[in-house]
């Protein structure tokens, strides 16, 4: 199948928020085009979802997909700060439905596919370059794919959901790098770890379906205010990472050290979380990092297009927000661009409405997280 040369909407990207966008678009009759530089199913990291998400994922039509792929449903959350431990339940919150720990490449597969089955014209292997603004109310979008060449594709909207790689808000100047978050985060995977249920017990992590774990939280105190780990389990290893302060890492790094070993040692460092992996066994060649990755975008849409997911902003994960964020900001931008098509007369309106509420959803985490 070639890629045609006009569309309603082209979306790039095909994780959480592009699939999601598009779907939605799909559903209501738009012709779109969603092109992937990767080829699905593949790796990300992010495997925390909360509760929330699901009433995205009915609206996708995509519920029972999840449901059967058996992801791990997690009880809570277990948070231990400078000594201080505390623990929560989202059915405190108002939730009777799952929080789940995820396999991102699985999950994110899930909803690429049921895109397809909306209506939506998937093209992985495909790599936009560019987007030509010249004529606003038309934007040429420019790829290359590994087996379609290069070419064009004309449109009404783009939907940007490209991730950290940030195609638009990189062309268009509107990324900057946030002062207020110089970490970076390193992890990788364990086999075997015990896990924290909710109550505090510590479990063995065959127990895991017949007990539900929490996601555990740990601060680093080592590394000085602000360093923290987590502690996944999932369906057959456990994501475990270490947010660390740019600035110092250099200072506990010692000499020889690759990043692995760095990782490792300071894994069982670390209190609690060390008695959570002493009899598991490491996953070889699964540490993976990534600098200064919390950024913001000025802008977040504009005349002819939306910027959702991580293309439009990445804070400090702590909170487990960002598949949450992709998926309401996937819907945002959906119904933002079906009500500019519907009624072009008042645009500016609409696209104002979808700036105010993704950027006053993703402020409202990062003034928590700074405090």
């Amino acid at each position: 199948m070639q890629i045609p040369k006009s569309c309603d909407v082209v979306v790039i990207g095909g994780g959480p928020g592009g699939s999601l966008s598009s779907t939605y678009l799909a559903q209501k009759g738009y012709d779109v085009v969603l092109l992937e530089k990767q080829k699905h199913p593949r790796y990300t990291v992010g495997e925390s979802l909360l509760p929330d998400s699901w009433k995205y994922l009915d609206e996708a039509g995509c519920t029972e997909k999840i449901e059967a792929a058996r992801f791990v449903r997690k009880s809570g959350g277990t948070v231990c700060w400078q000594g201080n431990i505390s623990a929560f339940t989202f059915a405190n919150f108002g939730f009777n439905r799952p929080a789940l720990h995820i396999e991102r490449d699985e999950f994110d597969d899930i909803l690429l596919r049921n895109s397809e089955t909306a209506g939506t014209q998937v093209f992985e292997l495909v790599g936009v370059s560019r987007v030509n603004f010249a004529d606003a109310d038309n934007p040429v979008v420019h790829y290359r794919g590994e087996s379609q060449g290069s070419g064009k594709i004309a449109c009404r909207f783009v939907i940007d959901a490209s991730g950290q790689s940030a195609v638009l808000g990189r062309q268009l100047g509107h990324r900057t790098i946030d002062s207020a978050f110089k970490y970076m985060s390193v992890w990788g995977y364990y086999r075997g770890s015990k896990y924290v249920e909710f109550g505090g017990r510590v479990l063995p992590f065959a127990s895991i379906s017949d007990s539900p774990p929490t996601t555990f939280v740990t601060s680093i105190d080592m590394f000085g205010e602000g360093s923290w780990a987590w502690h996944i389990p999932m369906k057959e290893v456990t994501s475990v990472g270490l947010i660390l302060p740019s600035e110092k890492y250099k200072t506990f790094k010692q000499k020889g050290e690759d990043w692995e070993l760095f990782f490792r040692r300071i894994c069982s460092e670390v209190p609690n979380l060390c008695e959570l992996l002493a009899e598991a066994e490491f996953v070889p060649e699964s540490v993976r990092l990534t600098r200064d990755y919390s950024y913001q975008s000025s802008q977040v849409c504009g005349p002819g297009y939306y910027l959702v997911e991580d293309a439009a902003g990445f804070v400090d994960p702590i909170f487990s927000v960002g598949v949450l964020l992709a998926m309401y900001g996937a819907y945002a931008a959906a119904w933002s661009i079906d009500r500019c098509m519907q009624h072009p007369e008042n645009s500016i309106r609409y696209r104002k409405m979808f700036e105010y509420q993704l950027m006053g959803l993703g402020t409202s985490f990062i003034e928590v997280a700074s405090n």
